[in-house]
């Protein structure tokens, strides 16, 4: 962290445009479905392709275009190392549907396996590791291990970016974000899920408390359950049904360069956080980003202090007066009969940290010199939830049945297939492949102790 910034770079809200593989929605809107989901990203298309699979009758409900928010604008990384043991049931069961999700949809979604590493620059980085590897000792899903330099060399990391080795995950992976949703969402289609682009849903219809249908910019579709998974836009939409859901934005920039030699793994070390890509060109982050200050930051801001204090290292609060004023005039009640917010901002787009940026290119260059001469090919930005307890919600509503949430994914890339799986097995009462108690939305509410977890 760098400290408060008044108005700097980073925290600002620009135009949207989606990174993501365009695709062909549906145009027709469905009078009537089992089941509407609300957002069009990695968590609400598993969604939508696991229960087309199982026969449910599906819309998918997107305000902009799918994966055109942060599941476009992810790194790629699939990976859990240094995670809290109590997250591995979720991303062991997400790693598991990754490596099956080409063959599962006839695509390419740019899934990489082969693992992830990161590397230990200090005595201190070993002992982390090594603290996390006991953590987790006896947990069969997690393949992990200390490597030394001479093994990190043969996956072309070298240089003093490791002087102490690295932690080695076998079972992290990489994927597209461009291509990964748009390419699930297509096989959705082809189970007869309609995708609904720039169709944003107003509001959530109930019938003796019970879901019943939903209200969209083009009409009314009826329904008896309702996926919420609008990722930074949830908890607007949950707040407008009379829901508490305490997040905070955080925004992150990511910087593309042309194909070259480098590491043949995804990973991180002095700061930096590379992704091979498909042509071998390499995504490139900081392990850093800015977290905008909002008057929902500050409305729940007793309440964050935890999470914003663990998150400190990698987070620069930032003042935005526009994106602070923007949020100031949105209210979360409004009719179903006008303009919503998500209709007037389709595509959320925070601003790129050109500066920062600029400095990654030259950290990245002097880290591995064989980026050196290549040229830079594009630069983006995304935004992503945390939790008061860095745990998404992917749970039922116990006072509105039929209401189901998947929001708060910090690791929305690794974790969204697993979370809108177990979205779609709460809805057709079939049994998660995991425990789902840490999940529960009313934990926020029922007087449980909100631990924050890495």
């Amino acid at each position: 962290m760098t400290g408060w910034v008044l108005n700097g770079p980073g925290g600002a809200i620009a135009s949207g445009q989606s990174r993501a593989l365009p695709i062909e929605g549906n145009h027709n809107l469905p009078s009537q479905v089992d089941c509407v989901i609300i957002g069009g990203g990695i968590v609400g298309c598993v969604a939508a392709l696991t229960l087309a699979e199982r026969g449910v009758s599906v819309a998918l409900c997107e305000k902009g275009v799918i994966a055109g928010e942060a599941s476009g604008r992810a790194l790629g990384h699939i990976e859990d190392s240094y995670l809290d043991p109590i997250k591995l049931p979720l991303t062991t069961r997400s790693k598991e549907l990754w490596l099956r999700m080409n063959g599962r949809i006839g695509a390419d979604t740019g899934y990489c396996g082969g693992g992830g590493v990161s590397c230990l620059k200090s005595d201190e980085d070993v002992s982390l590791a090594e603290e996390w590897l006991k953590s987790i000792r006896g947990v069969p899903s997690v393949k992990a291990s200390l490597i030394d330099r001479s093994a990190l060399e043969a996956f072309g990391i070298k240089g003093d970016i490791a002087l102490k080795g690295a932690l080695f995950n076998e079972t992290d992976a990489q994927g597209d974000p461009r291509f990964a949703a748009p390419r699930i969402a297509r096989a959705a289609q082809m189970h007869g899920v309609k995708v609904l682009q720039q169709c944003a849903v107003r509001g959530v219809e109930t019938k003796g408390g019970h879901v019943c249908g939903v209200i969209t910019e083009h009409g009314s579709i009826k329904t008896s359950a309702v996926i919420l998974a609008g990722g930074v836009w949830s908890p607007l939409f949950a707040r407008h049904l009379g829901l508490d859901l305490p997040q905070f934005e955080a925004y992150g920039s990511v910087i593309s360069i042309g194909p070259t030699a480098g590491p043949m793994l995804g990973g991180e070390g002095n700061d930096i956080v590379w992704r091979r890509e498909g042509d071998g060109g390499y995504a490139l982050c900081f392990q850093s980003g800015a977290a905008p200050i909002t008057p929902t930051t500050l409305r729940y801001l007793p309440r964050l202090i935890p999470a914003m204090k663990a998150l400190w290292s990698q987070l620069d609060p930032v003042v935005s007066l526009s994106t602070f004023w923007r949020e100031a005039r949105t209210s979360s009640a409004w009719s179903e009969d006008s303009v919503t917010p998500f209709e007037t901002m389709r595509i959320l787009q925070p601003e790129v940290r050109n500066k920062l940026m600029d400095h990654l290119l030259k950290v990245s260059k002097k880290t591995f010199p064989s980026f050196s001469g290549v040229s830079e090919r594009e630069r983006w930005a995304g935004a992503l939830m945390c939790t008061l307890d860095n745990m998404p919600v992917i749970s039922s509503v116990s006072n509105c049945p039929g209401l189901y949430l998947g929001t708060g994914f910090y690791y929305g890339f690794t974790m969204g297939p697993a979370g809108g799986e177990a979205l779609a097995d709460m809805v057709t009462g079939q049994k998660p492949q995991f425990d789902l108690t840490p999940y529960r939305y009313d934990r926020f509410a029922d007087g449980s102790p909100l631990i924050f977890r890495d």
